[in-house]
């Protein structure tokens, strides 16, 4: 062969093979990333063809399902949401114009049946198999509740399983109606209180006094205090010559700790928070999952990052220079999201060891077959059995005779910890509550927050926190698949 013609022989073979390659990692491995893409045209219009699984919760009832219609002879699909509202921002929609959004957008590839070996040849040839369902751990029963106590308020509701990571409800107010969402989007996103919102993993909040639960834990774990340790509140407390006061410049006089947390003394709080330092107080809140993504099975851009923020950027939790004392007590730019809290609870509930909350239990084909399923994982061990236990037995008493007693869950003992942030405004708040219950074995922990509120975390959210755990307490486990 002539050694001219080999070489442009040699050269086409190889961008052939480049082509072929190239093809094979759009068309194959990278198609379900561009397939998730709300951006993506081709997969907009292609939505119409597919008939996507059913979202059905842990109850069995269906939260999203397709119809088919014709149209000049061909046979389409569109996305059809039978409780309406119910549990939106978690559901989220998928319509051609709109994208996708919530369970929608992450379980995609199920939804649409882009997953699995003889998916990499419908790709190939185009085609889409039929979808497959996927099974929550949500209970619309819990959801429910959840949603009715918000109604009219702007906050959110998470209620979590604690020994396995399981969402039992996920509740944002304001909320929407799926279905308008392919007639009249526009009108959703132009309504006050920005109902798309998944204020439960997106919205950030100021702890407030419901932080002090880790700064508890931390206080414990350094083993330089004790549940009965003693302090002497002066009903003030300096730091760098600023002053930290008691809600209503309470004195207090002697107390222990327990008291401390009962009744939500600043000054104390501050007094450890300043002694741990920035490095020690910081640690702990590094094992809680601040100042990092929560893992979720929702789309990341819809789970915000708890933890410490300035001009817009998280902040690491372990800087010496910090004022340890205000961020002890819930403040210095401390902002959370509800689900990070609920996840402080349910830490604290299972011994110390927190657990990934996750939404799906599993994804299953029309015939049966199990192609995703999902297990409890423990992210970290927050702190030791003991120390969760004795910060637990902290929190019983914050319910049973503190600012949590409106709480009380009718003969079932409680764990929990109020809140009450300030906004700016001296006579609005943000209202907050944390806890868990049955004290002893624990079924469910929850955060509840109310925003813009006169009230406190004690009259506001902790009755709403109380009437969602006895609704979790009161389903039959053996009915449907509510609870593990």
């Amino acid at each position: 062969m002539n050694r001219s013609i080999r070489t442009l022989y040699l050269a086409l073979a190889a961008g052939f093979a480049v082509l072929v390659l190239m093809l094979g990692y759009w068309q194959v491995i990278a198609a379900g990333d561009l397939d998730e893409r709300a951006d993506n045209p081709y997969h907009l219009a292609k939505q119409r063809l597919v008939d996507r699984g059913r979202i059905i919760s842990a109850d069995k009832v269906i939260l999203a399902e397709s119809i088919a219609y014709r149209e000049k002879g061909t046979k389409y699909y569109r996305r059809y949401y039978p409780q309406g509202s119910l549990a939106a921002q978690v559901v989220g929609y998928a319509t051609p114009a709109q994208g996708a959004t919530g369970l929608e957008q992450h379980y995609n590839r199920y939804l649409a049946g882009s997953y699995g070996t003889g998916a990499i040849l419908d790709r190939l040839r185009q085609e889409t198999k039929d979808g497959a369902d996927i099974r929550l751990t949500l209970d619309t029963r819990v959801q429910k509740t959840a949603e009715a106590l918000l109604a009219g308020r702007r906050g959110a509701v998470v209620a979590i399983q604690p020994a396995t990571g399981e969402v039992l409800a996920l509740a944002s107010s304001p909320g929407f109606d799926l279905n308008q969402v392919a007639s009249d989007f526009a009108s959703i996103r132009t309504q006050e209180g920005a109902p798309l919102l998944n204020r439960g993993t997106g919205g950030l909040y100021p702890p407030g006094s419901t932080f002090k639960v880790v700064t508890a834990t931390a206080a414990l774990d350094s083993g330089t205090w004790s549940p009965g340790s003693t302090f002497d509140d002066k009903g003030v407390y300096v730091v760098d010559g600023k002053s930290i006061y008691n809600s209503g410049k309470t004195k207090y006089g002697l107390h222990n700790l327990t008291d401390a947390l009962t009744f939500s003394i600043n000054t104390t709080f501050a007094q450890i928070g300043d002694q741990l330092g920035g490095v020690k107080l910081g640690r702990v809140m590094n094992r809680f999952g601040f100042a990092r993504p929560t893992e979720i099975d929702l789309p990341r851009g819809e789970v915000a990052v708890s933890g410490r923020y300035r001009a817009g950027k998280i902040l690491p939790n372990d800087q010496r220079d910090e004022d340890s004392a205000r961020i002890a007590i819930g403040q210095e730019n401390l902002q959370v999201t509800p689900l990070q809290m609920a996840m402080v609870a349910g830490a604290v509930a299972n011994g110390g060891r927190m657990m990934r909350p996750y939404l799906v239990r599993r994804a299953i084909t029309r015939d049966g077959v199990v192609v995703k399923q999902q297990h409890p994982e423990e992210i970290d061990s927050v702190a030791s059995a003991y120390v969760a236990s004795e910060v637990g037995r902290m929190m019983q008493n914050v319910v049973s005779e503190g600012t949590g007693t409106r709480s009380g869950l009718a003969g079932l003992s409680g764990a929990g910890k109020t809140g009450t942030a300030e906004t700016g405004d001296p006579n609005r708040n943000q209202a907050w509550f944390i806890g868990y219950a049955p004290a002893g074995n624990p079924e469910v922990a929850v955060a509840v927050v109310i925003e813009d509120t006169s009230g406190t975390g004690g009259t506001e959210a902790a009755p709403i926190a109380g009437e969602v755990m006895r609704t979790v307490l009161s389903i039959d486990p053996v009915q449907g698949e509510p609870r593990g």
